[in-house]
């Protein structure tokens, strides 16, 4: 299934950059194709729905590169795939270990477009001295070509890595996430502050800490 999983990424990391259809890699599409291929629809719309709470606001535009959501949610639908994972208590920390991916998948993407510095002078040589009219059409298919074997190769690494931590992590603690009581809405809640910050209005914020606040004295208050 990890290797359903980075065939996905590195696919649908093409829809960013390469061919753009709208809003094709954004999460809840990602978690209705993933659900449709395992048909496991229900724990994948759920993973979908949390990446895009978190990310509400981050749309590509100018040279602006937001987080790399496709990285973030395949990770998470393909380690909870291969564990078999149900409970949100278990996904909410294959859900935090993949948001790196995110980042990482940014700065693969910064390293793809610096690379293309050459393949843009060579555009503009070639406009002055159109000598050969394959090579618009070369330069194109090879920067589609990195795209997707360096897609491919860091999603699969990273995956990897992370899923032989949880590897560990799952056979030396069987027993330590279920008591968590940690359900899809509380995940929601969490995720939602994504969408809050992005009002990006000050009196928002102060709403936002007063309730965390409440909500950890209502919590905790007694126990002390």
């Amino acid at each position: 299934m990890v290797r359903h999983g980075r065939f996905f990424f590195a696919l649908f990391s093409q829809f960013r950059s390469s061919l753009s259809i709208g809003l094709l890699e954004r999460p809840l599409v990602v978690g209705f194709f993933w659900g449709a291929a395992t048909g496991e629809y229900t724990t994948s719309l759920y993973i979908a729905i949390f990446f895009e709470l978190f990310w509400l606001d981050l749309i590509p535009a100018g040279t602006y590169i937001p987080p790399q959501l496709t990285a973030a949610t395949f990770s998470a639908l393909a380690l909870t795939t291969w564990f078999g994972l149900d409970q949100p208590s278990r996904i909410m920390f294959v859900l935090f270990a993949s948001m790196p991916l995110a980042w990482i998948g940014t700065k693969v993407e910064g390293w793809l477009r610096e690379r293309e510095q050459g393949s843009y002078n060579a555009l503009l040589n070639w406009a002055r001295n159109p000598d050969s009219k394959h090579l618009p059409g070369t330069l194109i298919l090879r920067s589609m070509a990195r795209g997707l074997v360096m897609s491919w190769a860091s999603f699969l690494v990273a995956v990897l890595i992370l899923k032989q931590g949880f590897d560990l992590v799952f056979s030396a603690y069987p027993s330590m996430f279920p008591p968590l009581g940690v359900t899809w809405a509380h995940l929601w809640v969490a995720a939602s502050v994504g969408g809050l910050m992005a009002l990006r209005l000050k009196r928002a914020y102060a709403i936002l800490a007063a309730g965390v606040i409440l909500f950890a004295l209502y919590r905790f208050l007694p126990t002390l």
